[in-house]
This record gives C-alpha cells, sequence and structure tokens, in this order.
C-alpha cells in the first residue's frame, strides 16, 4: 500500500510538473588570462604582471502564456565568488522592465568609443605608494568619456518599446542606503539610422546622484558611432560635475577588420578638470586581435599615458607628481 501512494505520489508530482512553466536555461562562461609589461614613472607600479578572470553566466528565459517573457541573468566570479550581475526583467508590448543589482541605462545607452577595443590600460594614477598610498585616492579625471555606471547597487530600469530607430529608457537607484540622500536617476537613448552604406548611431546618456550637503554628483555623454562595412568610427564627448569637480573629456577610436579576421583599432582620449588648475590626462591605445578558433582570441594592446598635476591636486596626494608609462599585453579570451 505504502508503494501504491509514493507511486502515485511521484505521478502527481510529475504531472503538476508538466503544467508548470519550464524556463529554458543557457549556461555559458568567458575566461581571459592576460600578461602585461608595465612601464611607469612611479617604481611601485613598474614591471610584468599576469592576471587570469573567468566567469560563468547562468540564464533563464520563460515565456507566459498572455505573451510575457520573463529571463533572470547570474553572472559569477568563478575566483573570487563574487556576483558580477544578477537581476531580472519582464519584457512585453509595453516595453521592458529590469530588476536588480545590473548596468542601468547610462551604461546601455552611453556612447564610449573605447567599446571598440577590447584590452585597452588606462594607466595606474595613484602617485603614492607605501603607507602613503593607503589615505590617496584614485586620480580626480576621467579616463574614458563613458558614465563610469557599474552594476553594484540594486536599481530598477524601464526601457521603451524602440520606436523606428529610436530607443530610451530610465533607470531609479537608491544606492542601497535608507537615508535617502543618495538616490540615483538616469537618463538614456539612441537613435540608429542608415546614411547610404553606413549605419549611423547618436547616443545621449545622463547620470544625477544626490549628495547630502553637497554638490550633486552629474555625468552626461554623447557621440556617434559610425559603421561602414568592415570600418567602425566612433567620437564622443563627457562631462562629470561634483565637489570640486568640473571634468570635460572627449575621446575617439577606429577599428578595422581585415579579410583574414585580424582586427586593428585605434582609441585615444583627452581630459581636464577645470577646478584643479594643471590636471589633464591623454591616453592612447593600439591593438590588434585575432580569432584564433571558434571562442578563442588573442589581443595584442599597446597603452601610453600621461597624467599631469601639480601640488594643488589633492587627488594625487601632497605630491604633485607627474606621471606616465605605457602597458603592453597579450590576452587569451576564451568564450564557452
Amino acid at each position: 500500500m505504502r508503494k501504491y501512494l509514493l507511486s502515485t505520489s511521484a505521478l502527481a508530482s510529475v504531472a503538476l510538473l508538466s503544467t508548470a512553466a519550464i524556463a529554458d536555461v543557457t549556461i555559458t562562461g568567458e575566461a581571459e588570462f592576460d600578461y602585461s609589461q608595465k612601464d611607469h614613472t612611479i617604481a611601485a607600479s613598474d614591471g610584468n604582471i599576469m592576471t587570469n578572470v573567468q566567469e560563468v553566466h547562468i540564464n533563464f528565459t520563460n515565456k507566459t502564456d498572455s505573451g510575457l517573457t520573463i529571463s533572470a541573468t547570474n553572472q559569477f566570479n568563478t575566483q573570487s565568488g563574487a556576483s558580477d550581475d544578477v537581476s531580472f526583467s519582464v519584457e512585453g508590448g509595453f516595453g521592458r522592465l529590469v530588476f536588480g543589482s545590473t548596468d542601468g541605462v547610462a551604461g546601455g545607452y552611453e556612447m564610449n568609443p573605447l567599446g571598440l577595443l577590447q584590452e585597452e590600460d588606462a594607466g595606474q594614477l595613484n602617485g603614492n605608494t607605501g603607507a602613503a598610498a593607503a589615505a590617496d585616492t584614485t586620480a580626480s579625471i576621467s579616463t574614458s568619456t563613458g558614465g563610469g555606471e557599474t552594476n553594484g547597487s540594486s536599481k530598477v530600469s524601464y526601457h521603451l518599446p524602440a520606436i523606428g530607430g529610436l530607443t530610451a529608457g530610465v533607470s531609479m537607484s537608491t544606492e542601497g542606503s535608507l537615508a535617502g540622500t543618495d538616490d540615483t536617476t538616469q537618463f538614456g537613448m539612441k537613435y540608429a539610422l542608415n546614411a547610404g552604406a553606413a549605419a549611423v548611431t547618436l547616443g545621449y546618456s545622463t547620470k544625477s546622484k544626490e549628495v547630502e550637503d553637497a554638490v550633486d554628483q552629474d555625468t552626461t555623454s554623447m557621440g556617434i558611432t559610425v559603421v561602414h562595412g568592415n570600418i567602425s568610427i566612433s567620437a564622443a564627448d563627457g562631462s562629470y560635475t561634483a565637489a570640486d569637480e568640473d571634468r570635460s573629456t572627449q575621446s575617439a577610436a577606429i577599428s578595422y577588420t581585415l579579410a583574414n579576421g585580424l582586427t586593428v583599432g585605434y582609441g585615444t582620449v583627452q581630459s581636464e578638470d577645470d577646478l584643479d588648475v594643471g590636471e589633464e590626462y591623454t591616453a592612447n591605445h593600439y591593438e590588434a586581435s585575432y580569432s584564433v578558433a571558434s571562442g578563442l582570441t588573442a589581443v595584442v594592446n599597446v597603452s601610453d599615458f600621461d597624467y599631469k598635476v601639480n601640488t594643488n591636486n589633492h587627488e594625487n596626494g601632497a605630491t604633485g607628481v607627474n606621471m606616465n608609462g605605457t602597458t603592453t599585453s597579450l590576452t587569451l579570451k576564451a568564450a564557452f
């Protein structure tokens, strides 16, 4: 009798599962190994280094009877065990809603020409070493025209349905605080059109974070990307304002894919802070990438930078040391 009850219970469970929504599951991964030679004016940042990064991506997708598409994204760094992107979305005729720790619309709609490259190195801009380095902050300068969006905080985003070539969205976040003084709002839009044989994309994004009893942190990015056959060209302008910060940044990049699959690219960035007189940053990035086999790519990158400061630039401690350097790297990228 007991065996009969167990059997009928198992059959009932299978029947319930057959009527429940079963999601499509995909598991992918990526790994990178990098060897870099760093030539830097600061001795602590000069030398050779090897690094390795590996991630696993687990994605779920389910289509409801009402026509909604529900998806979940889970990305994990298998070395540290830390999550990189954990979110879920609901999509339908109304557009798409995204909830969780993932990039907001400033990261999705911004124009960052360095995205045409794969492994550029902005350079080490911290001038102090040893015990002094603990009190030294990152240089107060921008190394790209992107909004600096990170996916560390939980947020909600809404993306409008595409209207012709126009896409747009808005994001809101409390940055994980109950105080309500660091609420962040983001807005972004892109417009894609064809100009003859060229595909043109215009983009704009803005991000504003409230700061209690201080100046809000505002970031903007606008630019254009043109793709014609195997050549891509992009240029953008960005700005960042905050307490004691008024940065303006311009960047441009170009990439070209040869018939043999080799892609060569070049990118450049220039940034200055008008409130810290004399603080300027310039960088040039040269790159070649080649698909060795399906899912395996080799990338060679040479990046040089020049960071100028003076003794009034508190972001570089009291040293006021101008810095420059060159990083040459070989990266192997595998996708699974």
